[in-house]
């Protein structure tokens, strides 16, 4: 597996999981489109896991607040690595301690995040969806 930098030609590959997945799991989205990538993900550096010349995988990050985004594993390259290998990739990129929101809902991704030495800093029910902000205990 590799994880560097997306390439301009990689964007659509990338917009293609990132809304299937929001498709599947994200109901409070109304109309996810594959347009809504390069709005979301606009300012961000993005990054890709490559498997066999495929992404797998994909994470942004706001450099400014070391913040990851967006990280998405396509379905079929899921309890592979990817989701590991791309949070090692934020690590090296970051300058100051990560940070990311996740769903309170979402128990899969919290308990990967958990496993990757994430905790809960901030809980906000408020938002819609309910979320908690988690920041990286492991130092580089």
């Amino acid at each position: 597996m590799i994880v560097r930098p997306m390439k301009p030609t990689e964007r659509e590959a990338v917009a293609v999981i990132y809304l299937r997945d929001r498709q599947r799991y994200f109901p409070w989205v109304a109309h996810p489109e594959l347009t809504d990538f390069d709005h979301d993900s606009r300012g961000e550096a993005l990054f890709v896991a490559e498997i066999d010349g495929q992404i797998a995988g994909f994470a942004s990050l706001l450099r400014v607040m070391d913040f990851i985004h967006l990280l998405f594993v396509a379905p079929e390259f899921q309890h592979q690595g990817v989701g590991h290998a791309l949070i090692q990739k934020m690590r090296q990129k970051a300058v100051g301690t990560l940070t990311l929101k996740c769903v309170i809902e979402n128990e899969p991704a919290l308990k990967f995040y958990a496993s990757e030495g994430f905790v809960i800093r901030r809980e906000d029910r408020i938002a819609v969806p309910a979320n908690y902000t988690l920041i990286d205990t492991i130092k580089q």
